[in-house]
C-alpha cells in the first residue's frame, strides 16, 4: 500500500535541516520601484498548496492553515516585496490557489493582480506561475515543452510558463523551476540527473535563440555559479549569451538560498543583452534563506519561504510615461 502524501511530507520535513545558520543577514525588504520604473521579481513560495484533494494528494491540509499561509504570503508580497508589477512564483499547486493569493493581497490593501499558472506533471503538485498588475499587461500565456519527454518521463515536470507582454513593452517573460540537483552526488543517479538538467537548459537556450522578442528568463534554476556540476544549466544559458541580474550586486550579496548554510544564487533573472539599457537597478530581499527551523516550525508562516526574492527595476518607456501624465 502506498504511503499517504502527508506522511511522506512529514518524513521529508523530519529529514530536512531544522537548524538556523549562524550568520544570518537581518530581514530586509525590496526597495519600492521609483517613479518611471516597474519592478519584476521572483519568489519561491515553498510548497504552497491548498486543502483540496486532487489526483496528486489523497489528504487535505487544514483550511485554517491554508488561510493563514495565504495571509502571510500576501502580507510578505505587499509589504516586503513592494508588490512587484510582475512576480514570478514557484511551488504553487494550482491557478485557483494563486488567484486566492491575489485576492488576499487586494483585500489587505494591495494592488489588483491577475494570476497565471498552467499545471504541469510534478508529483508533489508544485507549479510555476505569475502575478501581474498594471502597467504590465499580458497578451498571451502558454506552457513550453509540456509534451516533451526524456528517458521515459516528462522533460519538465514543471513546464516553463511564457508570458508574452503587450505593455509596457513587447517582451517575453519565461518563468522556470528547473530540475533540482538532488542525485548529483549519488553515483547511481548522477549521470541521469546531469543529463536531464543539461537537456532542460539546452532546449531553453535553443528556444531563446530562435525567439523573435527580447526575453527575460526568471525563476528558480536550481543552479548556482562556481558549483561544479550544479552550475551546468546556468553556464549553458549564460553562454547564449544572457546577462545575469546578479552581476549588479556586490559579491557578498549574491545569494538567495542557503544549502547546508552555504550561500547560493539559485534564483535568477537572466535577460537578452538588448535589455541591459532598461535595467536600472537590482536588489535582493533578506529574512527567509537559512531560517530552516523557523520555517518548518511555523508551517511556512514566519518566514514564508526558504528562498529570498530577487528584484529587477526596469525603466518604463518614454511613451508610457507621457500617456500616464495625460491620464492624470
Amino acid at each position: 500500500m502506498a504511503r499517504r502524501p502527508w506522511l511522506l511530507l512529514c518524513l521529508l520535513l523530519a529529514a530536512a535541516p531544522v537548524s538556523a545558520c549562524g550568520d544570518l543577514a537581518p530581514a530586509r525588504a525590496l526597495p519600492p520601484a521609483a517613479s518611471g520604473q516597474w519592478l519584476l521579481a521572483t519568489q519561491n513560495l515553498w510548497r504552497l498548496r491548498d486543502s483540496h484533494k486532487d489526483a496528486r494528494h489523497d489528504s487535505a491540509l487544514p483550511e485554517s492553515l491554508v488561510d493563514a499561509r495565504l495571509k502571510a504570503q500576501a502580507t510578505y508580497i505587499r509589504d516586503r516585496l513592494g508588490a512587484p508589477h510582475l512576480l514570478a512564483v514557484q511551488e504553487v499547486e494550482s491557478l485557483a490557489l494563486l488567484e486566492r493569493l491575489a485576492q488576499q493581497i487586494s483585500a489587505g490593501g494591495g494592488p489588483a493582480y491577475r494570476a497565471y499558472l498552467i499545471e504541469g506533471n510534478d508529483s508533489s503538485g508544485i507549479d510555476v506561475g505569475a502575478l501581474v498588475r498594471e502597467p504590465v499587461s499580458v497578451a498571451q500565456a502558454r506552457a513550453l515543452f509540456a509534451g516533451q519527454r526524456f528517458m521515459g518521463a516528462p522533460l519538465f515536470s514543471r513546464p516553463p510558463l511564457v508570458l508574452e507582454l503587450e505593455a509596457p513593452l513587447s517582451w517575453s517573460v519565461v518563468v522556470v523551476h528547473l530540475r533540482s540537483g538532488r542525485g548529483l552526488e549519488d553515483p547511481r543517479r548522477q549521470q541521469q540527473v546531469r543529463a536531464k538538467r543539461a537537456r532542460q537548459a539546452e532546449v531553453l537556450a535553443e528556444w531563446i535563440r530562435g525567439h523573435d522578442r527580447p526575453v527575460l528568463l526568471v525563476g528558480d534554476l536550481n543552479s548556482a555559479p562556481n558549483s561544479g556540476d550544479y552550475s551546468q544549466p546556468l553556464d549553458r544559458l549564460l553562454a547564449l549569451p544572457l546577462v545575469s541580474a546578479w552581476e549588479r550586486l556586490p559579491g557578498t550579496d549574491q545569494y538567495s538560498y542557503r544549502y547546508r548554510c552555504q550561500r547560493q544564487a539559485i534564483d535568477h533573472v537572466l535577460h537578452t543583452p538588448v535589455l541591459t539599457e532598461f535595467v536600472e537597478g537590482v536588489a535582493v530581499s533578506r529574512g527567509n534563506a537559512g531560517r530552516y527551523r523557523s520555517l518548518h516550525q511555523s508551517d511556512g508562516l514566519q518566514p514564508v519561504s526558504d528562498h529570498d526574492a530577487l528584484g529587477v527595476y526596469i525603466r518604463l518607456p518614454e511613451q508610457h510615461l507621457v500617456e500616464k501624465e495625460r491620464e492624470e
